[in-house]
C-alpha cells in the first residue's frame, strides 16, 4: 500500500437523509488519484476501525473493516453519488444500498427499506434513484464475478490507531 509521505488531508461533505448532514477532514492514507484514495477511521462504538476506499467516478466506497486489533472482519460497500468540488474537496450522498462482502465472498443486501422510505419521502431525484440502482447492479456482477474487491484492497492493512482511552472508576 502506498502511503502518502507528508500529511495531506481531504474534505468531504457527507450527505445522508437518515442522519444528520456532515463535513469532515481525513487523512489520506492511500492515494491512487483524484478519483480512488482512502481514509481511515474509527467506527463510533470503537471496536471497529474503517479503511474507505472511495471510488469517485465509479459511485461507491469499499471498505475494508478490522477489528481494532487489526484483525480483518468484512468489506463495507457503499453505493454514492460523488463529485469533487475543489483541489481535495469532495461532496458525497449516500445513496443508501450497502453491501457486505464477507471473507468467503458472499454477500448481503442491506438498507432496502432506507431507500425505500427516501422514495416515498421524496428525498431522491429520478436521476439518483437509477444511479443507486444502476452502481448496485454493477456491484453485484462484479461480486458475482469474484471481482468487486481489488487485489490492493484485499492486501491492505489497518493503519496503527492509538489506544483506546482507558474509562476510570469513580
Amino acid at each position: 500500500m502506498k502511503e502518502v509521505g507528508v500529511r495531506v488531508d481531504v474534505i468531504i461533505k457527507k450527505i445522508k437523509f437518515t442522519t444528520i448532514n456532515k463535513t469532515y477532514t481525513e487523512l489520506v492514507r492511500d492515494w491512487r488519484g483524484r478519483y480512488c484514495f482512502a481514509t481511515q477511521y474509527a467506527n463510533p462504538d470503537g471496536k471497529r476501525i474503517f479503511l474507505t476506499y472511495y471510488f469517485v467516478r465509479k459511485g461507491y466506497t469499499i471498505s475494508k473493516v478490522f477489528h481494532r486489533n487489526g484483525e480483518f472482519l468484512y468489506y463495507y460497500c457503499d453505493v454514492m453519488q460523488m463529485h469533487q468540488t475543489g483541489r481535495l474537496r469532495y461532496v458525497m450522498v449516500d445513496l443508501l444500498f450497502d453491501l457486505i462482502v464477507h471473507p468467503d465472498g458472499h454477500y448481503d443486501l442491506i438498507d432496502i427499506d432506507e431507500f425505500a422510505d427516501s422514495l416515498e419521502k421524496g428525498h431522491l431525484k429520478k436521476r439518483q434513484q437509477v444511479h443507486a440502482l444502476r452502481t448496485l447492479d454493477q456491484m453485484i456482477q462484479l461480486q458475482t464475478d469474484g471481482k468487486l474487491i481489488p487485489s490492493f484492497i484485499q492486501d491492505a492493512k489497518m493503519f496503527p490507531v492509538p489506544p483506546a482511552p482507558n474509562k476510570r472508576r469513580v
